[in-house]
């Protein structure tokens, strides 16, 4: 009876570690990232006569009572709920996130950064720095400074595009042809076609300022059909603004024998041109941060620029039990044990979902079938301790009257 006493006592031990568990998972089923765990009992190893392990001689007499394991947490992918932050991001599959704190390297699926005071890109809660992969770089933080600014470029070509007439008016001017300095300033250019008296098919073309200085001249000559014969263009002219160094740039009128540049078709009275396209940058600030689906990050300026200078590293464990719960939603390695890190989309890992946090996996009907399974059990022991109790008194009561 006393064995009953202990064997209800380990039961009611079991159960109140394992209402514990359901507690700790009920009170975090809205902490972003966090992954439930799920109480697994387990009887103890029967015991002999003598106190040894079954199987080491004599014959069992009964189990000894019953153990809780609470270490086992489920890693099944929680709600993807939104949250209108650009820089909250979520993983929809496999991995996790990579920050660093300190000299220690820590997972999470909490994907929720920001960058602090000083440009670094770091997880909000713990203000651990996170780790990205970039072009020249692996296993890095990520440091903003040095992307404030998107820096101008001065133009190098321009392409025209349109007709040029056979016949009627001939000259056209293309005005405010717009450029862009070292400095990202523009600077307007125009250009003046002039059709050869005797050569319907041959004009000529100069550029000048808004000062009406000629930067450049050249030739352009078609083939009948209207299109630039070989070695018509490109025109290199060279722009020199105040305060600013100068700059060349190459007027294209369209490669020989096709019709996507400027042409001179049979029948075109009216001339007709426009720029087609024109490279070069103007001078840009930084308006918005965010991640694409291979977390990316995604560096967005005023010129209407972007750029992706770093990738968010996702690592991958092979099992649960080659690492542990720190709380807070994150996990480290055992030492001998080394997750596998790459970016999003490879290897079997998820993609990266912008402007969602991943919440936690509790379900809390589960939760609830749990509780009652507990309850019911601790019940169970407490009840049976009460009559081994109950049972004992007995015994001592029948004792005494002898």
């Amino acid at each position: 009876m006393l064995g009953s006493i202990y064997i209800g006592l380990s039961g009611m031990t079991a159960y109140s570690k394992g209402l514990d568990t359901v507690s700790n998972n009920v009170a975090n089923l809205n902490t972003a990232g966090f992954k439930s765990s799920q109480p697994t009992f387990y009887d103890v190893l029967f015991r002999n006569n003598a106190g040894s392990i079954a199987g080491s001689g004599g014959a069992p007499t009964g189990g000894a009572g019953v153990e809780i394991d609470m270490g086992r947490q489920s890693f099944k992918q929680g709600e993807l709920r939104d949250t209108g932050n650009p820089l909250d991001v979520a993983i929809d599959g496999d991995g996790f996130f990579v920050i660093e704190r300190g000299d220690d390297w820590l997972f999470t699926r909490a994907g929720q950064f920001e960058f602090d005071k000083d440009g670094v890109l770091v997880e909000r809660s713990t203000r651990a720095k996170a780790l990205v992969t970039t072009a020249t770089e692996g296993g890095t933080t990520f440091d903003l400074d040095g992307y404030r600014v998107f820096p101008p470029k001065a133009t190098s070509e321009v392409t025209l595009t349109g007709t040029l007439a056979r016949t009627g008016t001939a000259t056209y001017d293309l005005a405010n042809i717009d450029v862009l300095d070292s400095g990202g300033g523009k600077q307007t250019l125009k250009a003046h076609f002039t059709r050869d008296a005797t050569d319907s098919l041959k004009w000529t073309v100069e550029v000048s300022d808004a000062s009406n200085k000629v930067l450049g001249r050249g030739v352009l000559q078609f083939n009948e059909d209207g299109t630039p014969v070989e070695g018509t263009g490109p025109i290199t002219l060279e722009v020199a603004p105040e305060g600013q160094a100068p700059f060349s740039v190459a007027f294209k009128t369209g490669d020989s024998s096709s019709f996507l540049g400027i042409t001179s078709v049979a029948g075109a009275t009216q001339s007709q041109m426009s720029v087609s396209k024109r490279d070069g940058v103007q001078l840009g600030t930084l308006v918005g941060t965010s991640f694409d689906d291979r977390g990316q990050i995604i560096l967005t300026y005023t010129n209407g620029e972007k750029l992706r200078p770093a990738t968010l590293l996702i690592a991958q464990f092979t099992a649960p039990d080659q690492f542990r719960s720190l709380g807070s939603g994150l996990y480290s390695a055992f030492e001998n044990q080394r997750p596998q890190l790459a970016t999003a989309q490879t290897g079997g890992r998820g993609r990266v979902v912008g402007s969602k946090v991943e919440m936690s996996n509790v379900d809390l009907t589960q939760q609830f079938s749990d509780l009652i399974i507990i309850q019911r059990g601790f019940q169970a022991s407490s009840q049976m301790t009460s009559v081994a109790n109950e049972m004992i008194q007995q015994l001592l009561a029948m004792a005494q009257k002898q």
